[in-house]
């Protein structure tokens, strides 16, 4: 999701790296943006437990791409039950949770505080 994106460039991406200060403007762009696109997602993952159904498909790892940076981002979640009920089935796949384990890459940079 596009707004996902927003607020992790700003959030996690921007001070990580000193590219320069988060822009609080551009957090709420992104978080309005998010809430949007999160209250139709919600509704799809209302009445059932993946995005096409009862089984777990591409549609569904495709689309959760920003749940892994959300310790970073922060995006509010846990406002949404069925995502959060979602994220967290997703959570429960070894790959899903750590797909870079067997890839030996260096930790990234921390926040800064």
């Amino acid at each position: 999701m596009k707004a996902c994106d927003i607020v992790h460039w700003e959030r996690g991406t921007k001070p990580r790296y000193g590219i320069g200060p988060c822009d609080d403007t551009m957090v709420e762009e992104g978080l309005g943006q998010f809430h949007k696109a999160a209250a139709i997602l919600e509704r799809e993952l209302s009445d059932q437990p993946w995005l096409l159904g009862d089984m777990i498909s591409f549609a569904d790892f495709r689309m959760a791409t920003f749940l892994p940076f959300n310790d970073t981002a922060r995006l509010p979640i846990a406002e949404y039950p069925s995502i959060q009920r979602w994220s967290d089935r997703l959570n429960r796949i070894d790959a899903w949770r750590d797909p870079f384990k067997k890839l030996h890459a260096p930790d990234l940079p921390p926040l800064p505080i």
